[in-house]
């Protein structure tokens, strides 16, 4: 039986630890991939949508950061949340330019 399963991922912030960067990659920053507001809605049904995200809109450590999160919401999972809402916050765990996003069930 198929679901109707949706995903949105938002990023909310693109960080920047210009201390580190200059010292390790002068070039780093801010992530060249990645802009705050940008979303992505994924579909459970959709083969495009979901498994091929790493096709190049995703980097391997922010994709690390934020799938777990993305089964259990197209899985049927949900998070509890201090406001009632059912979303999780996740960051890329790259420390010179780390990346916030906001996964979440889309309606």
């Amino acid at each position: 039986m198929a679901h109707n399963r949706k995903c949105r991922i938002t990023v909310l912030k693109c960080m920047c630890h210009k201390d580190l960067a200059e010292q390790y990659e002068p070039d780093a920053c801010p992530c060249k991939l990645f802009q705050e507001g940008q979303t992505w809605i994924l579909d459970q049904n959709s083969m495009s949508g979901y498994w091929h995200l790493m096709g190049g809109t995703f980097c391997s450590e922010a994709w690390v950061a934020v799938s777990n999160y993305i089964d259990t919401i197209l899985q049927g999972g949900t998070f509890e949340t201090a406001d009632g809402k059912n979303y999780k916050i996740a960051s890329c765990p790259n420390g010179i330019h780390p990346v916030i996003f906001k996964i979440e069930r889309a309606e």
